[in-house]
Parts: C-alpha cells; structure tokens; sequence
C-alpha cells in the first residue's frame, strides 16, 4: 500500500500531465503513468486551475518533487540537464559545509574532552568525600566497638 501523502502526490501529478500538450505526455514512458494510475488516490481531488501559472499551483512538495524528477528523466535538454546536475552538486556542496561547520569535529572534540575531565574530578572529589565519610563511620563504629 502506497503512503497517502504519495498516493495524493500521484493523482496531483497524473491531473497536472493530463494538462500538457501530447508531445510532450508522449514523452512520458506509458509504464510509469500505470504506475501512477495503479498507485494514485482516486478519492483525493485536486483541481488544476488553467488561469494560474504553474508556480501558482497549490500542490504538494511530493508532487513538486515528482513532477521535478519527470521533468529532469524526460523532458530536459542536455543543457538544461547539466545545469540541474551542477545546481544539486553546488547544493549538496553547500549543504556538506554547513554540516562540517556545525559538526566540526576539533570543537566536539575540545568540548568532550573538556566534559570528561570535569567529570573525572567530580568523580575524584566525590570518592575523596566518601572516602573521608567511610573513615569517619569506621571511626564511630570502631569506638561503639571498643564500649562494647
């Protein structure tokens, strides 16, 4: 069972290819639009305004993403598909260093470091403040002992 939120995806897009001039459909392999009809949501309704631009649409990040990925496989130039290419490589680029710059891994290091020291010496204190307490009990006990 497809997720509802790709079965509505689905009906979205076959709405929106059902719109396109035939050239262009036909451009489309027969076996992914059975795909989408097997898949999509019959009950969902989506309505594809003609008087709106496409970007003025209210569609789905799914279908965006969908109709995005058709576009890229079957309906670029190579042109348009080597500037698709080099738009993703920048932003994964962008995305990577964004990651190494909130992960940099000397600052998670320093900072572990750091933590575990400070609970080093806790630890250490600690012990010293029990071991300081066991000696004061033995002492008690010792001298209830010696009464005795």
């Amino acid at each position: 069972m497809v997720k509802t939120n790709y079965a509505n995806a689905y009906k979205e897009v076959l709405i929106i290819l059902d719109n396109l001039i035939k050239e262009d459909y036909d451009k489309i392999p027969k076996e992914y639009i059975e795909f989408l009809k097997s898949n999509c949501n019959n009950e969902y309704e989506f309505y594809y305004d003609n008087s709106k631009t496409f970007e003025e649409q209210e569609l789905l990040d799914y279908t965006k993403y969908i109709l995005f990925g058709l576009f890229e496989k079957f309906g670029a130039t190579e042109l348009q598909k080597e500037k698709i290419k080099n738009f993703k490589k920048n932003y994964y680029n962008k995305l990577e260093e964004e990651k190494r710059n909130l992960y940099n891994s000397e600052n998670i290091f320093k900072e572990k470091k750091v933590e575990k020291n400070e609970n080093i010496n806790l630890v250490i204190k600690e012990n010293k403040k029990e071991n300081f307490i066991n000696k004061i009990l033995k002492f008690i006990k010792n001298i209830f002992r010696k009464d005795n």
